[in-house]
């Protein structure tokens, strides 16, 4: 899911609220800097960090490998 650095403040805003400062969290946070497509002044192109950040909601294979990774944790906790 992508979302603007205010919506993300938002969200952990409202994470913190329900489950408090100190709760666990694993994030991966990718921005505008990642796109590794600089023009010769240095800057990034904003329409092109904008699609292909926006893009990596197609990679959805990752969220089921992460959740695969969540459940093999709690197999071996003996929890599943």
């Amino acid at each position: 899911m992508t979302r603007t650095l205010n919506e993300l403040r938002q969200y952990v805003d409202l994470l913190i609220k329900e489950q408090g400062g100190d709760s666990p969290v694993a994030a991966w946070v990718f921005t505008k800097d990642d796109v590794q497509d600089y023009p010769e002044d240095g800057v990034v192109k904003e329409e092109l960090a904008n699609k292909v950040i926006g893009n990596l909601d197609l990679y959805d294979h990752i969220y089921t490998e992460i959740f695969d990774a969540i459940d093999s944790e709690l197999r071996d906790f003996g929890i599943l």
